[in-house]
């Protein structure tokens, strides 16, 4: 549901955007309370750890000669240094590559889904997110690859939240760009100001203010 990228019968950012507006439609038309925030991997593709994306299939069950073959895919990264044209290093001293899949690839983006999926799980479970209606589904996160946003009905439900991808990307070894990272409260159509959401890992992450704007999915 949250992962709009590489899904079948998808519309590439059209749905999450959709969403995104009537989620705003409903919070100025009602007057709502409305937290979000806005997170960004630092290198997202570069960055994939080997080892939890070979536990991810497991978890998934992927057939194993799958899951072999494209470990050797991924494995088959080394590092050797050459100097003037002659090699530096020998074959036991090489560097061998544990991180990163291939950008361009067209299986690199379904493995990219599958590595995040479990953090969809997580938040889901939490039970926070806003609620459009009384009744209704709460949306915690919309996913489209790894542009990623969280909504909660208040700033400690969204602090929640925010706790649990800390908690998920250190496990995983995957840092946030603090740079493109924004936070945003809502109370009575007002924006709230603060000094930032301090979080239970070393990471701060700004406030936007009432004259600011985040570039979310192309708009």
């Amino acid at each position: 549901m949250y992962q709009n990228g590489c899904r079948g019968g998808g519309r590439g950012t059209k749905e999450p955007l959709l969403i995104d507006t009537v989620i705003g439609k409903v919070v100025k038309r009602n007057r709502r309370n409305f937290s979000a925030a806005w997170i960004d991997y630092r290198k997202a593709f570069d960055s994939v750890p080997h080892t939890w994306l070979k536990r991810v299939l497991e978890l998934y069950k992927v057939d194993c000669t799958v899951r072999v073959s494209s470990g050797n895919v991924w494995g088959s990264g080394v590092q050797s240094f050459f100097h003037l044209g002659e090699q530096m290093t020998d074959a036991e001293s090489r560097i061998r590559i544990r991180r990163g899949i291939f950008q361009g690839d067209c299986l690199s983006p379904i493995w990219f889904c599958l590595f995040l999926n479990p953090l969809s799980t997580l938040l889901e479970d939490s039970r926070r997110g806003f609620q459009l209606r009384k009744g209704g589904t709460k949306v915690t996160h919309l996913f489209y690859m790894d542009d990623f946003k969280l909504f909660a009905s208040s700033r400690s439900h969204l602090m929640e939240l925010l706790n649990i991808t800390c908690d998920f990307s250190s496990f995983i070894r995957m840092e946030l760009g603090m740079d493109k990272c924004a936070f945003l409260h809502v109370e009575r159509e007002r924006v709230a100001n603060s000094e930032g959401i301090y979080l239970s890992m070393p990471i701060n992450i700004r406030t936007l203010s009432e004259a600011e704007t985040y570039r979310y999915l192309g708009i």
